[in-house]
């Protein structure tokens, strides 16, 4: 991990910073070694974790305080990264909400594009072209999730742009190469975050895997730079890796349905 900090500088971008996945990402950082910039909506709990990994790592921190669905959050960030020399950004920002997808707001839908989607897309976009631009080595690590891999019911719209995520990181592998970018998808499992607590989900019937989110964000970083794709935690690569490739992808799909029925079913009725 501290050689992460070798590879690419002293900063790093962490977007969606302040709670859940992205916390785990901006403490394992600073714990790297790296300085940290934090942007994130909740100001009162960035500026508290901004002062605990100042204190314990003895880092410096910058807090950029926005809503990642706003249409000048990616020039924020990128401005603050681009000041600070900053070469590696982790966007972890997410909106996700667990509903029928006739029961959604037209707000939602366009909420899910605005931080899944396109503030990430200018994100990377103007991340790269800087880097590729100065020459400098860096890296991109976007945070997907199991259902961009597999889309379960409920969260259809957010498997979707999850999916979009992926691609994404797989289609850009090959010309971020040739510039020293590395760039990778992480497709973490269930962590139990605020995100995920809000969905109500019910484990009288079904329990999932758990991760906690610095093991999570421990074990993408150090498959940074070595893969396009990863997937946290060893259940998670073991199921996935029997419904992707060993079973057909209808069962698979039922499989998982199931499993989401069980778990949020009743708060969705």
């Amino acid at each position: 991990m501290k050689s992460l900090a070798e590879r690419y500088g002293n900063w790093a971008l962490v977007a969606g910073a302040a709670a859940g996945i992205g916390e785990g990402f901006t403490t394992m950082l600073a714990a790297s070694g790296f300085s940290v910039i934090l942007a994130d909506r909740n100001a009162e709990t960035m500026h508290t974790l901004a002062l605990k990994i100042e204190q314990v790592y003895r880092v410096e921190t910058r807090e950029l305080h926005l809503d990642l669905s706003e249409p000048d959050a990616s020039a924020r960030c990128l401005q603050a990264a681009a000041e600070n020399g900053c070469r590696l950004m982790v966007y972890v920002a997410a909106f996700s909400h667990v509903s029928r997808f006739t029961n959604l707001e037209s707000a939602d839908l366009d909420k899910f594009l605005s931080v899944n989607n396109r503030t990430l897309l200018h994100m990377v976009y103007g991340f790269s072209k800087r880097l590729a631009a100065t020459g400098e080595p860096g890296a991109i690590l976007l945070v997907s999730s199991l259902a961009g891999l597999l889309g379960p019911q409920y969260v259809a719209t957010y498997a979707a742009t999850k999916a979009f995520t992926i691609r994404l990181a797989e289609s850009l592998h090959g010309e971020f190469r040739e510039h020293g970018i590395a760039i990778m998808a992480c497709c973490p499992g269930s962590v139990l975050t605020p995100a995920y607590l809000a969905g109500k989900p019910d484990f009288s019937k079904i329990k999932p895997p758990f991760m906690d989110a610095g093991e999570t964000a421990s074990y993408a970083l150090k498959r940074l730079g070595r893969s396009t794709l990863c997937i946290p935690g060893r259940m998670n690569r073991l199921q996935y890796f029997f419904l992707l490739n060993l079973v057909p992808r209808r069962l698979a799909s039922k499989l998982v349905n199931d499993a989401m029925k069980k778990i949020f079913g009743n708060a969705v009725k």
